[in-house]
């Protein structure tokens, strides 16, 4: 409406070296135009297009390796690595939700290689993912801490405990303190916008997968419940679907790090989240029609 007059606002893109094409999606509720970039960053780091679904009748799951690299995350008692055993684990559960033909699993790194935290959703974003997963493993001081924690985001952490976890894991990522206190709510910083366009309308059902999941973690033998709790975690930050982080245990505990060594502990650790996954995408399409979605996400839906 009125596109033609002068005073009109005007983005001008110039082109430059390593500029391939863009991409322009709408989001509603606020409404919201979102123009990817595509090409080649400085240094020759090529960002990933997003990518069509192969099969549309497919509904497309991110699972994330927490860590990775130089990036080792909590280590255990004994010199078990948070970084090995996300990784397997991802692999498994991929393994596992890819028996459903109905299902397209995408891991966010296949090896040992550091993935930065805005990577991680970003390779979400590309391949219209209708559900972002991060698998962590958790470390306490207390010796006896044990059990499950999973989190979706929120500017407002639950507790101090889910805010310095949050802040830990961001700031191994090297995250400046002034971002994460922007996201806390203490300023109006650009993750703060970013975060409120990209996943505030997913949050009830970031909320309704979380519980899916705590639910089937919590049904292991011997695993007490430690609830649904929210934080700002980066590595959830402007998701455009579904996303959780997942703390699936406490290596820091030495008795779950010897669970953890198991691979029938990891089987069943892998069986639980997979049967988390399946009960959410059926409470999904009950509870949001695919038609209701938009940003080339969601229960089903395509690009539009």
């Amino acid at each position: 409406q009125g596109y033609g007059r002068e005073d009109d606002p005007r983005l001008v893109l110039q082109t430059g070296p390593g500029f391939r094409s863009l991409e322009t999606f709408e989001l509603r509720n606020p409404y919201r135009l979102v123009i990817d970039l595509l090409g080649t960053r400085p240094g020759g780091a090529t960002r990933a297009e997003p990518e069509p679904r192969r099969d549309p009748t497919k509904k497309v799951i991110v699972i994330d390796p927490g860590h990775g690299g130089i990036e080792v995350g909590a280590v255990g008692p004994t010199g078990l690595q948070e970084k090995q055993i996300t990784l397997d684990l991802a692999r498994r559960l991929k393994s596992a939700l890819s028996r459903d033909p109905s299902l397209e699993v995408v891991l966010t790194r296949e090896e040992d290689r550091l993935v930065g935290l805005d990577e991680r959703t970003a390779i979400a974003n590309h391949n219209r993912a209708d559900l972002f997963l991060s698998i962590h493993l958790n470390a306490s001081r207390r010796a006896n801490a044990r059990g499950s924690e999973t989190y979706f985001l929120s500017t407002d952490a639950t507790d101090d405990e889910a805010r310095t976890l949050a802040a830990l894991g961001n700031r191994a990522y090297g995250v400046e303190e002034k971002t994460i206190q922007d996201v806390e709510g203490e300023g109006n910083g650009l993750d703060l916008v970013l975060w409120d366009m990209a996943q505030n309308q997913y949050l009830a059902e970031s909320s309704l997968l979380a519980e899916s999941m705590q639910s089937h973690l919590n049904a292991l033998a011997g695993t007490p419940d430690r609830g649904v709790r929210q934080a700002p975690f980066r590595v959830l930050m402007g998701a455009t679907m579904p996303a959780i982080l997942v703390e699936v245990g406490f290596i820091s505990n030495a008795e779950e790090e010897k669970l953890f060594r198991s691979m029938g502990h990891r089987n069943q650790v892998v069986s639980a989240m997979a049967g988390a996954v399946h009960d959410f995408l059926q409470r999904l399409q009950q509870y949001s029609p695919p038609a209701s979605r938009v940003g080339g996400s969601g229960a089903g839906a395509g690009p539009e």
